[in-house]
């Protein structure tokens, strides 16, 4: 047996193991008295045909407090279809950890109907992972046709080379910074819109012995987000979009720039931040005991599922009663960092119910239902902004549509799976250490595989035609 065939058949093994404690974390939360939030199906019932499996097993990392959207969604599919679905979820955030069980049951002949993924790259790891890459996955443009997903701008940047080989079913904002408005108030500092104003803030703050800036160590992903947001703010999407690629130059002096605002703002983050997960770090600035947190609208959707008492406004709104304000991360006014989740099927004994679920999701049906509740807002431009339950995603319509420039984000979708690990254990490195030369180089080695493995792939965003934010990598030509 090969090394890799080693590999997956443990974590074929072991995945049991896995996902009891998964089930278990979940339980968890539900006997701490977390709400729950139930959405009243909207589709027209309709029995299971023969033949038609019973339950299927989605593979998801929507199994903690962002749930909520996910069991509405899935609700009202069983509902019409008569198939229960099953989540899974294995601890590892954007799915690191699941991509390997998946692999491994592809392997074994018994995939899971479906799974959850990021635009981007991601998908191309598993391609590179699976025994007979992109063939072990359903192409998924027919479908995408189909359903009009196609058609929208957000399903375009979703395209691998022309093909869909995941549906989008939703459209975040990662570049957005959230404050508590009272704490603000009392110490005399304005919302920052500026990268100077948000240092000057922070400062302050700290001055105050106040946590200024916010962000979760325990699971890492807002520490890279943070870098993410400062460096989008002083390279620009340009200089971002080549970052995705890998052909951004390692020794461009923004990569410094941001890396030099990032740790004066590391000089702020709470003692305990180490320790914080990002619901955590929420729960500090919602309470008042912090006064910025850098996230996508993902918490948005925490917040008002979690904190229904919590007002949110956003900055060009601030009402009275405000106890939240949301605004783009200073110096990125006008730029709509996308973070897209998808649905990919896996050919198997499921992959027919995996097309109809994934199918489903993605429809107008699907995202009016599951949009609301994420945070997140719809891929459709004529959906009505009615269905949304808070003004931020009200607010999030309109930001998109004035966007001048879209770009993915590099802590959600945009970075192939091991130069994500990398960035991911280096920011949080870099915090803990300042050891910048340490940074510096694993940037380097990060833009060296990037370029490597989309060169390798063959692959770009969008089409030949129209590739993604007008930008042609060298091996498009």
């Amino acid at each position: 047996m090969s090394s890799s065939s080693q590999r997956y058949a443990l974590y074929a093994a072991i995945i049991i193991i896995i996902i009891p404690a998964a089930a278990l974390a979940y339980s968890l939360q539900r006997q701490a008295g977390v709400p729950e939030t139930t959405t009243p199906p909207t589709t027209t019932p309709m029995e299971a045909t023969p033949g038609k499996p019973s339950k299927i097993s989605f593979y998801t990392w929507w199994a903690g407090l962002e749930r909520f959207a996910i069991d509405a969604l899935i609700g009202n599919f069983t509902e019409k279809t008569g198939i229960q679905v099953e989540k899974t979820a294995v601890p590892g955030g954007a799915g690191v950890n699941a991509k390997f069980a998946i692999i491994a049951l592809i392997m074994a002949g018994k995939p899971p109907a479906a799974f959850q993924v990021h635009c981007g790259p991601e998908i191309i790891s598993y391609f590179v992972a699976a025994p007979n890459g992109a063939d072990d996955f359903v192409d998924l443009t027919s479908v995408a046709n189909e359903i009009d997903i196609s058609k929208t701008a957000p399903g375009q940047a979703c395209m691998l080379s022309g093909k869909f080989y995941s549906l989008p079913v939703n459209l975040h904002r990662a570049n957005l910074i959230f404050m508590n408005k009272h704490v603000l108030d009392k110490y005399g500092v304005k919302p920052p819109t500026t990268l100077d104003e948000l240092l000057d803030a922070a400062e302050t703050l700290k001055e105050n012995g106040v946590p200024a800036m916010v962000q979760a160590g325990a699971d890492q992903f807002t520490v890279l987000h943070l870098w993410e947001q400062i460096f989008l703010a002083v390279g620009g999407p340009e200089k971002f979009v080549k970052f995705m690629y890998g052909t951004l130059d390692p020794n461009d002096p923004a990569l410094k720039e941001a890396t030099d605002i990032f740790l004066d703002l590391v000089d702020t983050f709470p003692s305990n931040w180490a320790s914080l997960d990002w619901t955590s770090a929420v729960d500090v600035v919602v309470k008042g005991n912090g006064a910025f947190h850098v996230d996508g609208d993902w918490a948005v959707g925490l917040i008002y599922n979690v904190y229904p008492d919590t007002v949110m406004c956003p900055i060009d709104n601030i009402t009275p009663d405000c106890d939240i304000i949301v605004a783009p991360f200073p110096g990125t006014q006008g730029i709509y960092n996308m973070v897209i989740d998808a649905v990919a099927v896996p050919k198997g004994p499921e992959q027919e119910a995996g097309v109809e679920f994934a199918k489903f999701f993605a429809s107008r049906e699907g995202q009016r239902i599951f949009n609301p509740l994420k945070g997140s807002i719809a891929d459709y431009p004529d959906i009505p902004v009615d269905i949304y339950p808070t003004n931020i995603q009200k607010w999030e319509v309109e930001q998109y549509k004035a966007s001048t420039s879209q770009v993915f984000s590099l802590t959600h979708g945009a970075l192939f799976s091991d130069v994500w690990q990398k960035l991911l254990q280096g920011a949080v490195v870099l915090a803990q250490t300042k050891a910048e030369d340490l940074w510096y180089q694993t940037l380097s080695e990060a833009l060296a595989s990037e370029r490597s493995q989309w060169e390798k792939s063959g692959y770009i965003m969008g089409t030949p035609e129209s590739p993604f934010a007008g930008y042609k990598p060298p091996w498009s030509s």
